[in-house]
């Protein structure tokens, strides 16, 4: 299976999330009991490493939920600007590894800070 393109934009600043659904080719939710994910997010140019993240199955492992957070912490040490940052998704499960998401990452800039 071909990893899916997901573009994210989020605010810096402020906490995100988001839940995927990940369905087999039926259209029924994936069993993900055993699976562990891997996600980062990278710089585009130098490929540094700048957030390390930790999705988590969401609710029953049958319902083929997985959440990814970022933290607000998370989110103020990134840059504002678009073509600054990408990510993906790995998934291993059943000791097969498989991509699921890559995409691009803009941080939009933040106008009120906060103590």
């Amino acid at each position: 299976m071909l990893a899916a393109n997901y573009n994210i934009t989020l605010d810096r600043a402020a906490d995100y999330s988001f839940v995927l659904t990940i369905q087999n080719q039926a259209g029924l939710p994936v069993d993900l009991t055993g699976a562990l994910f891997y996600c980062d997010v990278r710089e585009v140019k130098s490929k540094k490493e700048v957030l390390d993240l930790t999705p988590s199955i969401s609710g029953a492992a049958a319902n083929g939920q997985v959440l990814i957070s970022i933290t607000k912490a998370q989110t103020r040490t990134l840059r504002a600007g678009p073509d600054i940052y990408e990510w993906d998704l790995f998934m291993n499960r059943n000791s097969k590894r498989e991509r699921l998401l890559y995409g691009s990452l803009t941080a939009r800039a933040q106008i009120t800070n906060d103590a």
